[in-house]
């Protein structure tokens, strides 16, 4: 059953980004800070996780225009 929400409850895209980036940046921070990764490390991470993603975000795209084209 859907629990009705009062509007004073609802963030914008903009506060719930921003909560987002705050969060992982001080996450980030206190990795580095005791050492279980370095700063270098997180920065290539970064990259490989965003191609990754790339990828996958457009091998899904051709998947849905082969699927539209019916072939």
């Amino acid at each position: 059953m859907a629990i009705p929400i009062h509007f004073k409850q609802l963030v914008s895209f903009e506060e719930l980004l921003m909560s987002q980036v705050v969060q992982q940046e001080a996450l980030t921070r206190l990795l580095v800070e005791k050492g279980i990764f370095t700063k270098e490390e997180f920065l290539e991470m970064v990259k490989t996780v965003s191609l990754e993603m790339k990828k996958k975000r457009e091998s899904k795209i051709l998947r849905l225009v082969y699927n539209a084209d019916g072939r």
